[in-house]
């Protein structure tokens, strides 16, 4: 007795592809920025608020890196220090 074995059905596989899809992410991430829109950390710089998205500056900056990675609260504040302030580097 024999047994064939029917069609062997291959998966779908989609693939999208764009040369704009990069710069259309980081413009709808700065829109919402501006509009306040889920913003979910506060950076304070000399007394002044920004407010951005923690996945954002976390892959742009190995220190913002760090610093969210210790934070668990949502919708934290990161203060940054005096040696990152440009006066104060001016002054030294």
């Amino acid at each position: 007795m024999s047994v064939m074995a029917g069609p062997t059905l291959q998966p779908s596989v989609f693939t999208f592809e764009s040369t704009v899809h990069s710069s259309q992410v980081l413009h709808y991430l700065n829109e919402q920025r501006c509009r306040d829109m889920l913003c979910d950390l506060t950076v304070l710089v000399e007394g002044q608020n920004f407010r951005a998205h923690h996945s954002v500056l976390a892959s742009c900056s190995e220190y913002f890196l760090q610093k969210i990675s210790s934070l668990s609260q949502h919708g934290a504040v990161i203060t940054l220090p005096e040696e990152l302030d440009p006066k104060t580097e001016a002054n030294s």
